[in-house]
């Protein structure tokens, strides 16, 4: 029965329909399993610094206002969009491998740029924009007496999650709509499998990234966060999604990547090991003159 199953997935997906079980890419997902550990450390048991404050500060004295856009919708399209991406391109290509490289490479953009940014909001400990309106100062007791919840929130300021949050799910969408179309290629001759208009292209890659842009200005505008903490939560982001993108796909800027001999198909993470896991050795050609010189 297990031999028949594989036997059509390979039929339908192509031979390397089940590389994805090798031990390389075990690790990878053992590791993404570990960081979330260490994420959910951060936000049970990790000390949020307490800064001194003033009541007539007024970089903190805004009104408490209701998120334009959730925490749990947030997450939600910045997971779903680049998820949707990847599962349609690999399903059209019919490639396991590329649903599975599109994946894990979105996972790890997302364990990185939130372990980044929950360590830097407990360390930090940057006052929100609200925070005396979560406060709710009695002066007789000299003390807080709003809602421990808000108030230990109120206190994680810097950076902003919801800026990384939207920008590493988005720019991880248009890095992939690039890596297929070549649409940041601007000098590639490789005739696109999707659309014709070049602009057309560079159009579907920015589509994400006005949706990251709208989020980041929402947490300005609900009172949530400074400016600071939007372009670093932003940059933590992009530079999340650069960076694991590039550890599993070619880079979508690239020539080569889009040349007739080349695709824009996942990296390999063993492509020095053949599939008994032995290192592979060939002579370059420098090499076999100098033996013939000899």
């Amino acid at each position: 029965m297990a031999l028949d199953i594989q036997s059509r997935l390979k039929r339908v997906f192509g031979e390397d329909a089940l590389d994805w079980f090798h031990m390389s890419y075990i690790f990878d997902w053992s590791l993404l399993l570990i960081g979330w550990f260490i994420i959910r450390y951060i936000k049970e048991y990790m000390a949020v610094t307490e800064r001194s404050f003033s009541l007539h500060d007024p970089l903190i004295s805004h009104p408490h206002r209701k998120n334009q856009v959730s925490s749990a919708f947030n997450q939600f399209v910045a997971f779903i969009v680049p998820c949707a991406l990847v599962v349609i391109a690999g399903f059209l290509k019919r490639s396991l491998m590329d649903i599975h490289h599109g994946i894990v490479g979105l996972l790890a953009t997302r364990t990185l740029a939130t372990l980044v940014i929950d360590f830097l909001k407990n360390r930090v400990g940057r006052l929100r924009p609200d925070f005396l309106a979560r406060c709710k100062w009695d002066k007789h007791l000299e003390e807080c007496t709003g809602k421990l919840k808000d108030i230990v929130d109120g206190r994680k300021s810097f950076p902003s999650g919801h800026s990384a949050t939207a920008w590493s799910g988005m720019f991880y969408a248009s890095l992939f709509i690039a890596g297929q179309t070549a649409a940041w290629c601007f000098y590639t001759r490789k005739s696109p499998r999707i659309v014709s208009s070049r602009l057309a292209r560079l159009v579907f890659t920015v589509i994400p990234l006005i949706w990251a842009l709208h989020v980041a200005l929402t947490r300005m505008e609900d009172y949530r966060h400074h400016k600071e903490d939007v372009i670093v939560g932003s940059t933590i982001g992009v530079l999340s999604a650069w960076i694991c993108y590039h550890i599993f796909w070619p880079n979508p800027c690239s020539e080569s990547t889009f040349s007739e001999i080349a695709t824009s198909e996942p990296r390999s993470l063993y492509v020095d090991l053949d599939r008994h896991g032995q290192i592979e050795f060939e002579l370059a050609a420098v090499d076999e003159d100098r033996t013939n010189a000899v």
